[in-house]
Parts: structure tokens; sequence; C-alpha cells
């Protein structure tokens, strides 16, 4: 293989992935932290407490403890004697992170089997080199979508997730091998006959 084609395979196979993760991001937008999450809540000024006064530790009420094992963030308010007493409980964050977690959850279930369409077009294209291109960055584009959406499966999913797209990468190796040998077997067999022939005639 010339170096044009393998520079073509290099392109398409770094473009074609970036050029579907950048489309995706443009058509559906990934959740963004100010939209759910303000800083208001975290930016009270501190206030001295007043003389002879010892405040308690707001974070270790039980109110500061369940929010916090509910995965918020305790806000804090200030009484008559300057000392921060628990006011509510801010979800903001985890409900930024349960945003998150579906948009990579619906970026996999969009890349994942769009990678897979592009890799089965390029086992069936003629074309060798721009079919070779396709696989590269159709598989490229299936490790994308794997990695975005991997720390928030479950074990179970993980582990079933990766033994799917490896049986379909050792499915399409052994086919694109497969089918070259059987064409290269065919043309020596043609080859063959037709020298036959041709002798036979002679």
């Amino acid at each position: 293989m010339d170096a044009k084609k393998i520079a073509m395979i290099i392109g398409i196979a770094a473009l074609l992935p970036l050029f579907l993760g950048f489309f995706v991001d443009a058509v559906y937008t990934m959740p963004k932290w100010d939209d759910y999450c303000t800083n208001a809540a975290y930016t009270a000024p501190y206030k001295t407490p007043m003389l002879n006064v010892n405040c308690t530790d707001m974070y270790a009420t039980p109110e500061a403890q369940q929010c916090t094992n509910d995965k918020g963030t305790p806000v804090a308010k200030y009484d008559s004697n300057n000392c921060q007493v628990f006011d509510k409980c801010d979800y903001c964050q985890k409900n930024f992170d349960t945003a998150q977690q579906l948009y990579n959850r619906n970026i996999f279930f969009i890349l994942a089997p769009l990678g897979l369409i592009i890799v089965l077009t390029g086992i069936y294209l003629t074309v060798d080199y721009i079919g070779a291109a396709l696989m590269f960055g159709g598989l490229i584009t299936m490790f994308y979508a794997t990695v975005r959406y991997f720390s928030d499966m479950s074990k179970i999913v993980r582990a079933v997730v990766l033994l799917v797209e490896l049986l379909i990468i050792i499915y399409i190796g052994y086919k694109k091998i497969e089918d070259k040998k059987t064409d290269s077997v065919s043309v020596k067999k043609s080859d063959k006959k037709s020298k036959k022939n041709y002798s036979g005639k002679k």
C-alpha cells in the first residue's frame, strides 16, 4: 500500500470520529453546570460569632448529615449569634450529575450503533483502503462512546458491553481476513484454469 492510501486511511480514521462527536454535540447539547447550580449558596460572607458564644458545627447536625447522605450540599445561614445553622439542602450538583449521566448514556446509544454501521459499511466497501479507513473510524467512534458512558455503567453492564464489542471486532477481523483469503484463492484458481485453457488451445 502506497503512502497516499495510508495517509487517506489515517485522515479518515481520525476525522470521522471527530466529525461525529462534534456534530452530535451541536445537535444534542451537553448539560452545563451553570444551568443547574449557582454560586450564590456558597458565597455568603463570613460572620464572626458573638462574644462568649460557642457555635456548634453545622455539618455535624442530623439535617446536614442526612443531606450529605442524600448526595446533596448543606447550605448554612446565620442565627442571631452569628453562628452557622442548617438552612436547606441543595441538590443542584446531584441533579447535574444525573443529567450528565443520562446524556452520556444517550451518547453511547447514538454513537455506538452508528460506529458499528460505519464498520460494517467498511467491510463491504469495494474500495479496500477506504473500507479500512471506515472500519478504523467506526471502531474509534465505538471506543469513544463506550468511554463516555463506561464510568456510569454497572459492573455487569461493563462486562457485557466489552464482551459484545470484542466479539464484534473479532468477527469483523475474521470476516475481512477470510474474505481476502477466499478472494485470493479464487483468483489463483481462475488464473490456473485460464493458463490450462490457454495451453490446451495451443
